[in-house]
């Protein structure tokens, strides 16, 4: 998902040298963000409860890539929050928030052009100064909401630093446990029993993975390399993973929540110990871990994240197409949860090569690479 991370790497590398899983984690969730909105964009505007079948396919495609925003904000923890780095609030404030601050006006006030002009039928150009207006509300497109939130932990960023450089380590990981517990698993608890209770806002998780951005660089990577080694962090994410997929399809489990939903917590933590530990463990680490192909991919993934949505709207407002009317041309040659899963998949495969594409060449325009892109 983001160039946030990317951002964040090219400030980075004064301090450390490119460490190659990062570039993989960073292509790996911007695939599952658009995934995840190919899922969403459907779900959002059709009443699922006519399709109970294809409700439970929804759900589990979208347990198994919600993991891509909380993976972003840890690798953006990461790279900020390392000690070793220095980050003052006007560097903070003139390149890393400059930047979203662009990306969201750039690509926000069309968006909200078009919203308008949907709504109205036609285009004037007073929807200009709508639009502007909308983006200073956040109201514009709805995968715009991640831009606001990365931008107010960029803000908090250097006073975070400071507060993390003055307490322990241990007493960092309390202030995380205690994130967890009451905006992850209390509010789950609650949601699965309806019992009622204090629980902390569930927006709080956003600070939680950011913190765990912090914990992982200051950790010891020696413990990761050997439960990759032996096959413990692949193995329990690949269960966990597994076992989320089949509550859904098999089961009647129809709890959502954000992405404090404890089992997209844990997926998110365990794939970025893998991703992690699976480089030390190559050897190659930092300097040459990261080939051309993953550092130019992972250099468009914001770019990617920012107009994927464009297609998505284009099929499913303008054309009326989506995965969910094009599998039911198949039914009943073949099973609902095979034919929803193909035409998922080739939505998001169209998405993603359609964005990937536009992305590669907004990304040749020297103003919008170096200022907003």
């Amino acid at each position: 998902m983001l160039r946030h991370g990317e951002i964040a790497e090219k400030g980075s590398e004064e301090m450390r040298e490119r460490e190659a899983f990062l570039d993989r984690l960073r292509v790996a969730a911007t695939l599952a963000v658009v995934m995840l909105h190919t899922a969403t964009g459907v779900m959002d505007a059709t009443d699922m409860s006519l399709y109970p079948e294809e409700d439970r396919v929804f759900l589990a495609a979208m347990d198994l890539v919600c993991w891509c925003v909380p993976v972003f904000l840890v690798i953006s923890g990461y790279l900020f929050l390392n000690p070793e780095r220095e980050l003052g609030m006007g560097r903070m404030l003139t390149k890393y928030c400059r930047r979203i601050v662009l990306a969201l006006f750039l690509f926000g006030v069309p968006y909200g052009c078009l919203e308008l002009a949907a709504e109205e039928g036609s285009f004037r150009f007073g929807m200009l100064g709508e639009a502007f207006v909308r983006v200073l509300r956040g109201q514009s497109w709805s995968h715009m909401w991640y831009l606001y939130l990365i931008l107010l932990l960029y803000a908090v960023t250097p006073l975070l630093k400071r507060v993390l450089g003055a307490v322990p380590r241990w007493a960092v990981g309390g202030a995380a446990l205690a994130l967890l517990l009451g905006c992850s698993l209390l509010p789950y608890y609650q949601e699965l029993s309806g019992a009622g209770g204090l629980a902390l806002p569930g927006d709080g998780i956003y600070f939680f993975y950011y913190i765990c951005g912090y914990l992982f660089a200051t950790g010891e990577r020696g413990r990761l390399e050997r439960a990759v080694e032996r096959g413990i962090l692949p193995g329990l994410a690949l269960l966990l993973s597994a076992g989320m997929a089949a509550s859904r399809l098999w089961g009647d489990y129809a709890l959502q929540m954000a992405y404090n939903y404890p089992f997209t917590v844990l997926l998110a933590l365990l794939l970025f110990a893998w991703g992690m530990g699976a480089e030390g463990r190559r050897g190659r680490g930092r300097g040459h871990g990261s080939s051309p192909f993953w550092r130019q991919a992972a250099g468009l993934s914001f770019t990617v994240y920012l107009i994927h949505p464009v297609f998505l709207n284009m099929a499913y407002k303008f054309f009326h197409v989506t995965p969910l009317s094009c599998a039911a041309l198949l039914y009943p040659r073949l099973p609902v949860p095979l034919s929803l899963c193909l035409f998922l998949l080739l939505f998001f495969g169209g998405t993603a090569l359609l964005s990937a594409a536009f992305a590669w060449m907004l990304y040749r325009i020297g103003p919008l690479r170096k200022y907003v892109l």
